[in-house]
């Protein structure tokens, strides 16, 4: 074993991607699997395409090369909008994008027509959490402008809510979407036919079937990932959850005092931990730190272990109340956030270990 490890469970994934799929396709509604939080790893990759996944999102052309190279001809969204720098190199990989800015769907336009080919364009509209999108009265100029481009073609718009601010999707934003998509058909006197309505943390408004009429497209990563839905902060019934397991090294196990002694950097404030006196403890330290994961995404799975915080190389936890005696050498499971997931993944020092 090569530690850290994470430990992969490849059919709860691809169970997950079926499941959805299958349930998005009762209503109606077109499934973009986001597969960026596995850095491009075609082992997971498989487990989509065993699913019947036919369109999916990533934000780095390395990936989306990489999927195209091994095979997959079906759909790929670029999911964060392009660099001007990078548009007439991904232009032949992709199918669509998202788009907000009039000047990226002109260099669009332009390298579609070199590849000969059409790339379908979303406008993404900030609805409120001030991440990527135009402003609902600035959209129909854009749209306006798109369609006078040759090599695109607009498809719809969309939103992206929580991954920022953390406004949680409602009835409310997703009904104002649903009438900012109806207002720009109107006025451009053509229908739209994608109206992609957000991500995870919207799947729970389509048991509401008014709103289930409407959208037409999910972007979805996390619930197919974990079977967990951040934003709302709850577990997805029926799916399989937290399909990645870290598993780390003990390398230091001693009796410390859990205050911190001398002068403290930055004013008094530290490294930003809370830190409570809570006299003599037990403290193991792990071999995995913020250069692998984020801590703060990481679930103990033995009871009574407490994680405290990081450094780049290190992971710190209390271990005084551990369910188990302890060792150095012994090795922690952790469930793992979507967060934490995305590092592990990325991180060239962690082990990928594929379940079946």
């Amino acid at each position: 074993m090569n530690y850290p490890q994470l430990d992969i469970y490849l059919n709860r994934i691809k169970e997950n991607a079926s499941k959805l799929r299958q349930e998005l396709d009762g209503k109606n509604i077109k499934l973009t699997a986001v597969v960026k939080g596995f850095a491009g790893n075609l082992n997971v990759f498989k487990a989509y395409q065993e699913a019947a996944i036919k369109s999916i999102a990533d934000s780095r052309i390395e990936n989306i090369k990489k999927f195209r190279e091994a095979g997959y001809q079906d759909e790929i969204l670029m999911l964060r909008i392009p660099m001007p720098s990078e548009i007439k190199e991904i232009v032949p990989y992709i199918d669509a994008s998202l788009v907000t800015e009039a000047k990226t769907a002109e260099l669009i336009s332009k390298a579609a027509e070199a590849a000969a080919k059409i790339i379908d364009l979303i406008i993404m509209v900030d609805i409120g959490d001030r991440r990527e999108g135009i402003l609902a009265q600035n959209l129909a100029e854009l749209a306006e402008k798109i369609e006078a481009l040759p090599g695109v073609k607009l498809k719809g718009i969309g939103t992206n809510l929580g991954c920022f601010a953390g406004i949680i999707p409602d009835q409310k934003n997703t009904f104002h979407l649903i009438n900012l998509k109806r207002e720009l058909e109107n006025k451009l006197g053509r229908e739209l036919e994608i109206l992609s309505a957000g991500n995870t943390a919207t799947i729970r408004l389509l048991k509401e079937q008014e709103l289930a009429r409407e959208v037409s497209n999910l972007r979805v990563g996390e619930a197919i990932l974990l079977g967990t839905d951040i934003i709302n902060q709850s577990l997805i019934n029926g799916y399989h959850h937290y399909n990645f397991r870290l598993q780390a090294e003990i390398v230091e196990l001693k009796e410390k005092p859990s205050n911190p002694e001398g002068e403290m950097a930055f004013g008094g404030q530290g490294r930003g931990q809370i830190i409570e006196d809570k006299g003599l403890r037990r403290r193991a330290i792990l071999a995995v730190g913020k250069q692998d994961i984020d801590y703060h995404g990481l679930y103990p799975e033995l009871e009574g272990v407490d994680v405290l915080g990081a450094s780049s190389d290190h992971l710190i936890t209390d271990v005084t109340d551990a369910a188990q005696d302890l060792g150095v050498g012994d090795i922690l499971t952790f469930k793992i956030n979507y967060s934490a997931m995305l590092r592990a993944m990325t991180s060239q020092y962690v082990s990928k270990n594929y379940i079946e």
